[in-house]
């Protein structure tokens, strides 16, 4: 294992009762010096039994306390007491495939990046195991936006990464502070990448390097000649999704119009995606328009 994987710890959540998280954790066992797997099913994940009785492991217990980001706030507060010498934190939950990460990791230009004091985070491009399409990132200016083709090989400054797969310096995750917990689990990447921005901290997608993950239930659409995506989330996470999305929104509406804009487009993109390509469509519409309502009144969200 090289010095850099050495140093580097990863946080996988589980949530889904049903899955097995057996090939990841090896995947991860194999690519990083330690490995923290948090048990964020409310009842319990069945698997987490037979994985405490590793020693190469440490399992923690949240209960979806806090969402996905209270999740992750455990594990960092856990790595950063327990490991003095981790220069780098990988997140992921259980819906992606990290056999890619070494190679990451080993990529002299990612670790170079790693290495500088203005970066908070690299990551690889992630292709949706539903659609196979890769996922788009986004370059955010204050005044306007534009989007990477989906398809590059090179290395790109870009204004979010998903928190599945990301490599965190553990100098940004400090500077930056924990997740936000009040989003439970929609855009608390993208809420986190706003404040690694507000910080001065830049962030990078690898293109040359891709995993496969899965976002919701994710269904093709075509719409006006190009190709979309419909994230198939029951009614309860499309609540969350326009709360989340309304209250970003109206948090960063002078600071950074053009992402407010781009809040703006994503839940009308929601909207669409619904109405087309989903079924449930009356009561995934009504608890996404409950959620901007709720979002764009809510001072702080709990």
């Amino acid at each position: 294992m090289s010095p850099a994987a050495a140093s580097t710890a990863a946080i996988v959540v589980l949530y889904r009762p049903e899955s097995d998280p057996a090939a990841l954790v090896r995947q991860l066992q194999a690519s990083v010096g330690h490995v923290v797997v948090v048990d964020n099913a409310p009842q319990g994940h069945p698997a987490v039994a037979r994985l405490a009785r590793d020693p190469h492991l440490s399992v923690l217990v949240n209960r979806n306390e806090g969402g996905l980001a209270g999740a992750y706030n455990r594990a960092c507060a856990h790595l950063l007491l327990t490991h003095a010498d981790l220069h780098q934190i990988v997140l992921l939950d259980e819906d992606s495939d990290a056999g890619v990460l070494s190679a990451l990791l080993a990529d002299p230009a990612v670790h170079a990046l790693l290495q500088q004091a203005h970066t908070a985070a690299v990551a690889p491009a992630y292709r949706d195991r539903a659609t196979g399409l890769r996922g788009k990132h986004i370059q955010l200016q204050r005044w306007r936006l534009s989007y990477l083709p989906r398809q590059f090989d090179t290395i790109e400054t870009v204004s979010f990464v998903i928190n599945s797969m990301s490599v965190w310096r553990v100098a940004a995750l400090r500077a930056i502070g924990p997740f936000n917990e009040g989003l439970r689990i929609d855009h608390v990447d993208t809420e986190y990448c706003l404040r690694a921005r507000a910080a001065g901290l830049s962030l990078h997608v690898a293109g040359q390097h891709e995993f496969a993950h899965s976002i919701g239930e994710r269904r093709r659409f075509t719409l006006f000649g190009r190709e979309m995506q419909a994230g198939g989330h029951s009614p309860a996470r499309r609540y969350l999704i326009g709360r989340n999305t309304a209250w970003l929104m109206r948090r960063n509406l002078w600071r950074e119009p053009a992402f407010a804009f781009l809040c703006f487009t994503r839940l009308g993109y929601e909207a669409v995606g619904i109405t087309l390509a989903e079924t449930a469509r009356i009561a995934k519409l009504w608890a996404l328009l409950r959620g901007v309502v709720v979002g764009l009144f809510s001072r702080e969200l709990s």
